[in-house]
């Protein structure tokens, strides 16, 4: 039994005491005092009747009356209770008994006299006695049953409130030791702290008094450790920062929550602080170091590239913005650089996208050792990089820092094996002249890039307003394209390819061209790029392949010589996986005869040659299909490509031919390309023929087929069936 339960069990016990006794002593009393006063009430009416009666007896004989005993003793016998004992006594003035009724009255008893009078005057006096017995018995029987109520009452008071504080210190000690096991069994770290304050009213202490396991094991100590210790030094100076919040919590007894970081440990907890109890603070400790980590995880993968670690364009934005407003403010100036490695797609193509990977993490390493700490390097995405750099005070410092970039690239890069020669071209916007906000200076910066690129790539360039208007040339064009198709803006010219020998037609190439509404014919030059960079060349290639299938078909019904009709592929379109079964669907769906077409890839596709699309592209011979390698020698091929495939045709590009009439070099290509081309029993045709010196010189060698403008420009389809219904009728003439 503790100090409290033991002091109220003391009150209670003092209550029912006090309690018992009262009722026991005041019940009694209090019936004595007023049967007593009721008795003596009683007694005064009776002796006052009395009186009145002998005052009528001593009128009607004032000189006899006293010695008329018999009717004095009669009028003494007449009583109201004749069961208890009473006697009734008349003496004369002198107490000398004149007469009286024959009963004896105890000891005990009560009395009461009333005077006699004659004529006014005192003449005798009548006494009633009467016996206390019954008083005292009713008394005493009213005492037992007080005496047996305040027993009752006592026992009530003594027992019931006993076991009811008892019951309710039972629960209080299971509550306390149901909140002790929760205490220290929760995975929370909980502390309670005593604040107290000097007379001058400044904090004088912050102690622990208690804290449970989890927050000993959080702070890397023993409960003992910490209970006694100052709080404010035990949880770091992140908690003393917080002491005013504390206070308040103190003084005003409401609960606060803040973030406590303890340096050096890495550790986070979010703490909450209350105060239910005058002059205590409990904080309750949570954990959320991981949480803390997952968040920064969130926000590194929010605002850095996954792949290199450099802020992505989220962040770069971020920064630009408050780099422009701090221009803006300051007068001062910046640039925006924006890089792009040049023919980084070979590089992924050929080596796998792991050597591409590793590639762009080693060319962000070597630029962002070449900045300053204060700027910023970003990866916008593929092998795009943009870099901001703050108040470049001239532009030579610009043209400084986009060399210093070009020439970081001249180092090549080793990744496993293989040596890389990378080099990159860059586009320079500068605040404020080409754009006052951080999407125009990225915008205009980007569009310098591709203009120093058009310019033959490795080098910087700075924006203009000329690149934009030509942007938005390009972006009218490529929306024009997207449309073109569904509008039939498209048809088709063929270039006939001739027999070198006879000079007849042995084939045709067909080629793409397109009639825009507002500009006119736009040079395939333009807008087969554009096609091939948006992704458009995928199904304009489909459609020129169902097209030249479809005008085979017509002209094979009609009888015409059963040319080859020849059709570009480009790496687009061997990179789409059915790219084969779409040539197969279409030989299906017009009736071609597939023995007169003929797939041009470039040399670039080849490079590539062992990948399951480009091997399935061959395998279309076994339909009788014909494959040609266009542009022969300008590529990335080797002849190891030329002896290993099952090459039909290679087309000599026009390069080599332009100036073979004077030009040894052209003329040693030329020879050694068809020499080749018949050790391996390969066709070869030559490009762009204009003149006879060139026809002549390529019959010497022994050239197959020729195609140039010195005997055909492109025709259209309806120019190239009359061509071939005049040579059918010279054949059969």
């Amino acid at each position: 039994m503790n100090q409290t339960e033991l002091s109220i069990h003391r009150f209670t016990l003092a209550v029912a005491w006090s309690i018992s006794i009262l009722i026991t002593i005041l019940v009694p009393a209090a019936y004595f005092f007023i049967s007593y006063q009721h008795l003596r009430s009683e007694l005064i009416v009776q002796s006052a009747l009395s009186a009145n009666d002998v005052t009528d007896l001593v009128k009607s004989n004032s000189a006899l009356w006293r010695y008329e005993e018999l009717r004095l003793s009669e009028m003494l016998e007449q009583r109201s209770k004749s069961s208890v004992a009473e006697s009734r006594i008349i003496y004369d003035t002198n107490r000398a008994v004149i007469a009286s009724n024959t009963s004896a009255v105890p000891l005990a008893h009560i009395s009461q006299t009333h005077d006699i009078y004659d004529a006014g005057v005192v003449i005798a006096s009548i006494e009633i006695s009467r016996t206390l017995k019954p008083l005292l018995f009713g008394t005493l029987l009213v005492a037992l049953c007080s005496a047996a109520i305040a027993a009752v009452i006592f026992f009530t008071l003594r027992t019931l409130p006993r076991r009811s504080i008892k019951k309710a210190f039972q629960a209080l000690r299971e509550k306390r030791k149901k909140y002790r096991s929760l205490h220290e069994t929760m995975k929370e770290g909980m502390a309670e702290h005593r604040v107290t304050f000097g007379d001058d009213g400044e904090l004088k202490s912050f102690i622990i008094i208690d804290a449970n396991s989890s927050c000993a094991d959080m702070f890397g100590c023993s409960r003992q450790e910490l209970i006694g210790s100052n709080s404010l030094t035990q949880f770091g100076t992140s908690f003393r920062e917080y002491l005013p919040e504390l206070l308040q919590v103190f003084e005003h007894g409401n609960s606060t929550t803040f973030e406590l970081a303890l340096p050096g440990k890495g550790t986070f907890y979010m703490t909450t602080a209350y105060s239910q109890t005058p002059g205590i603070i409990t904080t309750l400790f949570e954990d959320i170091t991981e949480r803390k980590k997952s968040e920064l995880q969130i926000r590194r993968m929010a605002y850095s590239d996954q792949l290199t670690t450099l802020p992505n364009r989220t962040l770069l934005l971020d920064r630009l913005n408050q780099a422009v407003a701090n221009a803006t403010q300051n007068g001062i100036t910046l640039a925006v650089f924006f890089l792009d490695l040049d023919r980084f797609k070979i590089f992924n193509d050929t080596m796998g996208r792991a050597t591409g990977d590793q590639l762009l993490i080693e060319v962000g390493r070597r630029l962002q050792r070449q900045i300053r700490c204060s700027d910023t390097l970003a990866r916008m995405g593929g092998d795009e990089f943009c870099f901001v750099a703050t108040n470049p005070s001239k532009i030579l410092n610009s043209t400084y820092i986009a060399q210093k970039f070009i020439d970081s690239m001249l180092t090549p890069f080793w990744i496993g094996s293989n040596k890389l020669h990378v080099s990159t071209s860059i586009g320079i916007a500068v605040f404020p002249d080409d754009g006052i906000d951080a999407e125009t200076l990225i915008k205009n910066a980007e569009l310098a890039m591709y203009s120093a690129k058009e310019a033959g790539r490795d080098m910087y360039n700075y924006y203009s307003p000329e690149m934009n208007q030509k942007a938005h040339i390009r972006m009218e064009l490529e929306n024009g394209l997207r449309n073109a198709l569904e509008r039939g803006e498209f048809f088709l010219e063929f270039q006939p390819i001739m027999n070198a020998e006879n000079r007849t037609v042995a084939a045709a190439e067909a080629l793409v061209r397109w009639n825009h509404p507002t500009r006119g014919r736009i040079p395939p030059n333009e807008f087969i790029p554009l096609a091939e960079e948006t992704g458009l060349i995928l199904p304009l290639g489909e459609w020129v392949l169902r097209t030249v299938c479809s005008n085979m078909k017509t002209w094979n019904d009609a009888g015409l010589p059963q040319i080859r009709l020849s059709v570009n592929v480009s790496s687009r379109q061997v990179e789409q996986q059915n790219f084969a079964q779409i040539v197969r669907n279409v030989l299906n769906a017009t009736g071609a005869n597939a023995a007169q077409l003929e797939i041009e890839l470039t040399e670039s596709c080849l490079v590539n040659h062992t990948s399951t699309n480009l091997a399935e592209v061959f395998d279309l011979r076994n339909l009788g299909i014909s494959i040609a390698i266009d542009d022969f020698g300008t590529g990335y091929s080797s002849l190891g490509y030329i002896k290993t495939l099952p090459i039909d045709h290679i087309k000599i590009d026009r390069s080599f031919v332009t100036d073979i009439s004077s030009n040894i070099q052209d003329q040693a290509i030329v020879e050694a390309i068809i020499t080749m081309s018949q050790k391996l029993g390969i066709q070869n045709i030559a490009e762009g023929v204009e003149t006879l010196e060139q026809l002549e010189f390529l019959q010497e060698q022994g050239c197959n087929e020729i195609q140039g403008y010195y005997f055909h420009r492109p025709l259209s389809v309806d120019a190239l069936e009359t061509l071939l219904r005049t040579q059918a009728e010279l054949q059969a003439g």
